[in-house]
C-alpha cells in the first residue's frame, strides 16, 4: 500500500539529485511563468515546459492542488500531472493526493516536488516563492537532463543531504535510490552494499534505519 512515506522513500533520491543539475544550469536567476505558453523561464538561462502541481499559501499555511484552484484559471493542459496524482491517490487510497486543500509546512512543498518529479521522470521540480506563497511545478527539458556529473560523487553528496532534510527511513530511501540508479543492492541487517560496474557504495544504519555513515570511492 502506497503512503506519503513510501512514495517519498521511493522517489526522494533519484529526484533530489536532479535538483543539483537544475541549479547548475539556472544559478540564482529570477523566475517567471507564462500560463499561455506553458513555460517557466529563468532569466536568459532556461525556458522550459512546465506542469503546475499546486500552490502553498503562507497566510493560511495550506497546500492547494492545481485542479482545485478555480480562482487562478490554470489551463487544463498544465494540470495533467496534478490530475494524474489525484487519480493515483483515488485508486490507491492515498489521501493527501486527493484532498483539495490541507494544512502543511512550507518545507513539505519540496517533498511533494520530489514525489511528483520522481513519479513522472521529470527533469526537475521548482518551488517558486512569489511572496504570498509558493508555486510548485515540474519541468521537462533535455538541457537539464544533459548536465554532466560524476554519478558516484553525486550519490555520496546527495544522500546525506536527503537524510538531513527529509523525514524518511534512510535505509529504505537509499536502497530505492541506488536501485533506481541501477546499482545491485545487498542488505545485511543494518549494513548496505551496492555495486555498479567498477563503482561500489557502502552504508551503515542504526536499529531505527537512520544513516550512520556512507562511503565509496570516487573515480
Amino acid at each position: 500500500m502506497e503512503t506519503y512515506d513510501t512514495l517519498l522513500e521511493k522517489y526522494a533520491g533519484v529526484a533530489f539529485e536532479k535538483q543539483y543539475s537544475l541549479v547548475d544550469l539556472i544559478g540564482d536567476s529570477d523566475w517567471g511563468v507564462d500560463m499561455e505558453t506553458g513555460l517557466i523561464s529563468f532569466g536568459d538561462r532556461l525556458s522550459a515546459p512546465m506542469q503546475i502541481l499546486g500552490t502553498y499559501s503562507y497566510d493560511s499555511a495550506t497546500w492547494l492542488w492545481a485542479w482545485a484552484n478555480e480562482a487562478s484559471n490554470i489551463p487544463r493542459e498544465l494540470q495533467k500531472e496534478a490530475n494524474f496524482l489525484r487519480e493515483f491517490g483515488e485508486d490507491n487510497k492515498v489521501e493527501f493526493l486527493t484532498m483539495d486543500e490541507y494544512k502543511m509546512e512550507p518545507t513539505d512543498v519540496h517533498s511533494l516536488g520530489l514525489i511528483a518529479s520522481g513519479m513522472f521522470g521529470s527533469s526537475a521540480y521548482y518551488a517558486g516563492d512569489y511572496g504570498d506563497g509558493i508555486l510548485l511545478v515540474t519541468i521537462k527539458d533535455e538541457r537539464i537532463d544533459d548536465v554532466a556529473y560524476n554519478e558516484q560523487a553525486r550519490i555520496l553528496s546527495v544522500f546525506p543531504e536527503i537524510a538531513r532534510i527529509f523525514a524518511v527511513n534512510h535505509k529504505r530511501a537509499l536502497s530505492s535510490y541506488l536501485e533506481a540508479k541501477e546499482y545491485a543492492v545487498t542488505m545485511n541487517n543494518n549494513k548496505l552494499s551496492a555495486c555498479k560496474a567498477t563503482n561500489s557504495i557502502s552504508a551503515e544504519f542504526d536499529d531505527m534505519g537512520r544513516l550512520l555513515n556512507i562511503s565509496g570511492e570516487i573515480k
